[in-house]
């Protein structure tokens, strides 16, 4: 069984940041923030960041123009302006990246995808990401790092599922999806980046 992580900078003194990726064993880091730059964090800019891992030993990767979450073609987009997970899933820039996450997975690599948010289940990297690996790449596991514990892909969508169940067709009479399926896109509508707004996914 492959792994990979995931984790959110945060505004994490780095130094910490780099403990907690070798607390870890991570050895790469895929950057997939559509814009590698932090507002509040800067010592998490693209060029910053690329040196403090490099002089941990760690490999930096930016891949958020393939798996980033911000986008402003209408095609990908809900009726309302916000980005639609599953029509970002079916680009061929989006498959071509989980490709190449997987393909370094192959060679051995322990990857942890990073993006700005703290917790996962805010983010693109638990609702887009991870739920396409999940899906699609059924030999890999998915791991969520936090300072004090790590969470697997099953533990969020516990929570997806509890935070969703009132508004879930249980009984299939409104909805061809699964209850998973139905909370994925509940929690896609509720953090997704809105190209009209320029609002959500705080990247």
């Amino acid at each position: 069984m492959k792994e990979i992580y995931t984790v959110g900078h945060s505004i994490y003194e780095i130094d910490n940041f780099i403990e907690l990726l070798k607390k870890n064993n991570i050895n790469t880091i895929v950057d997939v923030r559509s814009t590698p730059y932090s507002k509040f964090a800067p010592q998490y800019n693209k060029e910053a960041l690329h040196q403090y891992l490099k002089q941990n030993e760690i490999c930096y990767i930016f891949m958020g123009d393939m798996l980033g979450a911000r986008h402003e073609d209408e095609s990908l987009l809900f009726e309302n302006g916000s980005v639609n997970f599953k029509k970002v899933q079916e680009t061929k820039i989006f498959q071509d990246g989980i490709a190449r996450l997987n393909k370094g997975m192959v060679k051995g690599y322990n990857i942890s995808l990073m993006c700005s948010e703290k917790e996962a289940f805010d983010c693109h990297r638990f609702g887009l990401i991870s739920e396409y690996i999940r899906e699609n790449l059924t030999d890999v596991e998915i791991k969520h790092i936090y300072p004090d514990k790590i969470l697997s892909q099953k533990d969020l969508e516990n929570q997806l599922i509890k935070k969703y169940h009132k508004k879930i067709d249980y009984l299939g009479l409104e909805s061809d999806k699964t209850p998973l399926e139905q909370a994925y896109i509940l929690r896609n509508k509720d953090i997704a980046y809105n190209a009209i707004t320029k609002e959500g996914d705080e990247e």
